[in-house]
């Protein structure tokens, strides 16, 4: 029970905490990067924390060895305790003993009753009698013997046993969850998740830039129809996978319908709105040409930033739509104030070349500008998740084995009829165990189809 609470505050930290994407634990540059995006995000209220924090691997929980060497002891501690609990779970599903004194009916004792058969047995047809009931209880799917009454020679005791083994399927159980735990362990050392935005057209790798064998993702293309009302309907890409240059796989993939190729998988996640845009230099030399992707939002409105290439300058851009619902960028170009100290923060002071309203083939510049922005059209980028996990196969099959488990214990309850007949009686005494759950009806409709119960009598 420690050990479960131990992980259930540690996951919970690491569900409360933004943690580092697993990119970024592939080279220095990426974490620092995203460690100076949790850094600014937390110092405000965590102050030194954030270090200690990082030192502790809080940010990247799931996939620190201390975690996964939680999962690894849970394991063995829950392979223990079911190997200690064994005698207990072989001794609980063993058969029961079907000769029983007469103490045992007692009528005073839960469960016990009589039965009225219609017709009493005489000590030539005790055996077939006895054939009779068993043959009822076996109708309905019980597991029968026949013994000998311990008290008297012309007695029989028949017992009916339900779902004897149900205990046994507690191991399932456990099996279940010991595999989830390798499962998830696996999973955090050796899985790998990436978000990566692709503009109409773009190509980029998956995981660390120049490894062998690297795999690279293209999007073809994308679209995101609308219907009358103007939601969308649906959004997909038409996604390529290549290694070595050489593509490999190649599919239309939506949020359910993934390309999968040697252990990836790689699923539509988001999309977003894109600016294909065009920069000169003043004497007309092509600087940049691409998509930028809105990413951000500035006052409700899609938003991007693009640093202009061979000087200090950078754009702004934000999506903006007149009166009639046609679509423009607006283009803020700018570059550091040199004449201007900085703000106490350290920021640059900026001063503005140029801000422009652009329309699809439209252009603005400045003469301070020594540069000229071209809007070519307007587009949308596409997000996809590529996910490798090694530990997948293990967790669905874990999760099958439990709910397996699960449904066979619970729903499965065992229950144990013992019937008495005796010669010249045409009362049977009867013994009904039921554990938790058990269906009595069952047992019930037994003993109607053997004989009326007796009103007063029966219990």
């Amino acid at each position: 029970m420690v050990q479960i609470i131990a992980l259930v505050v540690a996951a919970s930290v690491g569900i409360a905490l933004r943690q580092l994407p697993d990119y970024a634990l592939q080279n220095a540059t990426d974490y620092a990067a995203e460690m100076g995006r949790l850094r600014a995000a937390y110092e405000p209220t965590l102050g030194p924390l954030v270090g200690i924090f990082e030192r502790l691997g809080l940010f990247r929980i799931f996939t620190t060895p201390w975690f996964a060497g939680m999962l690894v002891l849970l394991a063995i501690s829950i392979i223990v305790c079911t190997w200690d609990r064994l005698p207990k779970i072989r001794a609980a599903s063993a058969q029961s003993r079907v000769e029983q004194p007469s103490a045992f009916f007692e009528e005073q004792l839960p469960g016990r009753g009589l039965v009225e058969i219609q017709t009493a047995p005489s000590a030539l047809t005790l055996e077939a009698t006895a054939a009779s009931i068993a043959a009822v209880a076996k109708s309905e799917g019980w597991e029968v013997e026949i013994g000998s009454d311990p008290e008297r020679a012309d007695g029989r005791i028949i017992l009916a046993d339900r779902f004897r083994r149900s205990g046994r399927f507690t191991l399932i159980s456990h099996a279940g969850l010991v595999l989830l735990l390798f499962g998830a362990a696996v999973s955090g050392a050796f899985g790998y998740t990436q978000g990566i935005l692709l503009t109409s057209g773009q190509a980029l790798p998956i995981g660390k830039i120049g490894a062998a064998g690297g795999i690279v993702i293209k999007n073809y293309a994308f679209t995101a129809p609308r219907d009358a009302t103007g939601a969308f309907k649906d959004f997909a890409t038409d996604l390529g996978v290549f290694v070595d240059g050489v593509e490999v796989a190649r599919r239309i993939v939506r949020v359910n319908e993934p390309l999968t190729y040697e252990g990836w998988s790689f699923h539509q996640n988001f999309f977003g709105p894109s600016a294909a845009l065009t920069i000169r230099d003043a004497a007309g030399a092509l600087l940049w040409s691409g998509e930028a992707p809105f990413t951000s939002t500035a006052e409700g409105s899609p938003y991007a930033t693009l640093p202009v290439p061979g000087s200090s300058a950078g754009l702004e851009l934000v999506l903006q739509r007149d009166a009639a619902g046609v679509p423009a960028v607006l283009v803020i170009a700018s570059e550091p104030d040199p004449g201007v100290s900085p703000t106490t923060d350290g920021a640059l002071a900026l001063r503005t070349l140029f801000v422009s309203v652009l329309a699809p083939g439209e252009f603005a510049t400045a003469p301070g500008a020594a540069f000229t922005v071209r809007l070519e059209s307007l587009g949308s980028y596409t997000g996809i998740i590529a996910r490798r996990d090694p530990g997948a196969l293990m967790v669905w099959l874990a999760a099958l084995l439990l709910i397996t488990g699960f449904t066979l214990t619970l729903r499965r309850p065992r229950a144990r009829l013992w019937l008495r007949i005796r010669a010249s009686e045409r009362m049977v005494s009867a013994a009904l165990l039921l554990e938790r759950g058990a269906d009595g009806a069952k047992a019930a409709r037994i003993l109607t189809r053997i004989g009326a119960i007796s009103a007063g009598e029966s219990r």
